[in-house]
């Protein structure tokens, strides 16, 4: 095992950010998990939410134990998309010289080799801005391993990687907790305020480099509440989610795209702004395409509640041969997506 950073002097390589929400079960025993990685230059930033008392003994204790555990309490909620950024920054605040990032829960596990195999990848392929590991969902009864993966692994065209990206990306969630270059998480501007941030970021992120899926079981997902864009507006947003939130999505991450992209052109020296602009735009022609086509769009479903909707629609395909059919079909050469 490396040898602890010294944080006063030289800085961690790596910082993992916790955006830390009310639990207090299962913190004690997602800190062992980091703190015990094989890898140890690294320093863990818990940005707080919910502060309250049980959650700052548990943070005190081990902060006694090890100088790597970095405690900032919110003073007032921010939301997941205020407290995602919140914990980004900090961790640049304190440590700007730190190379790689990641987000990690207050309730999930890591592996103690996630971040010796994954600081791997990012050290020896300077194309790829995240790697991300195989997972296991954790039921509250049994586990699941999640074959899904999505790889764009030596392709070099931002297009090709935009084109699998918004057709096919299907594991945005997973792969939000990868390990990322800081530099390239502060160029795509962090965590984007808007519904399905995890994905929109990945999309940002695709025009800069290339995802790195590694084919080894190195994290375990604790399984939360269903999907739905109500829970998000609730979970992303303290306060009340903004009005353009009820804009459809792929609405949503055009303008974010063009915003930082064509306006502010945060792509280069990737691309420039008209680059940039062109990026956005195929993003939405894709978009739009695959929210018109795919079985399980809003409009379908809302359509399939009236008689004639039933007499005009077919029967909704499974989610696995959505993702076969995305596989053979969405996605370009070199990109790989697997179900």
């Amino acid at each position: 095992m490396e040898a602890h950073p010294d944080l006063k002097t030289g800085g961690p390589r790596v910082v993992f950010g916790m955006a830390a929400y009310g639990r207090p079960d299962t913190l004690p025993q997602v800190l062992e998990s980091l703190l015990s990685q094989t890898f140890g230059d690294f320093a863990i930033v818990i940005a707080d939410d919910q502060p309250g008392p049980e959650v700052r003994a548990i943070v005190e204790r081990y902060r006694t134990l090890d100088p790597r555990v970095v405690y900032r309490p919110n003073p007032a909620r921010l939301g997941m998309v205020g407290n995602w950024r919140k914990a980004f920054e900090r961790g640049r605040e304190l440590f700007p010289s730190s190379e790689y990032f990641a987000w990690v829960s207050d309730h999930d596990f890591w592996h103690p080799r996630w971040l010796e195999v994954l600081a791997g990848v990012l050290d020896a392929h300077p194309d790829v801005v995240v790697a991300y590991p195989q997972l296991q969902r954790i039921f509250p009864k049994y586990r699941k391993t999640i074959t899904r993966t999505y790889d764009t692994f030596g392709v070099t065209s931002p297009a090709a990687r935009l084109r699998g990206a918004t057709s096919g990306m299907i594991t945005a969630g997973n792969c939000v907790y990868g390990l990322f270059r800081s530099s390239a998480l502060a160029q795509a501007g962090v965590f984007p305020a808007a519904l399905m941030p995890d994905r929109l970021l990945l999309l940002q992120l695709a025009l800069l480099g290339q995802f790195r899926h590694v084919h080894e079981i190195l994290w375990y997902r604790e399984v939360a509440g269903g999907f739905s864009y109500r829970r998000q507006r609730q979970m992303l947003f303290a306060g009340g989610a903004p009005l353009y939130t009820y804009v459809p999505v792929h609405l949503q991450h055009f303008g974010v795209l063009f915003w930082y992209f064509a306006v502010c052109g945060r792509a280069r020296p990737a691309a420039g702004r008209l680059a940039g602009a062109a990026y956005a735009a195929a993003q939405l022609w894709y978009a739009t395409r695959r929210e018109l086509t795919r079985d399980d769009s809003r409009w379908r479903e809302a359509l399939r509640g009236t008689a004639l909707g039933r007499r005009l629609l077919p029967a909704p395909r499974s989610a696995r041969q959505r993702r076969l059919e995305t596989a053979s079909a969405g996605a370009p050469a070199g990109v790989d997506i697997a179900g």
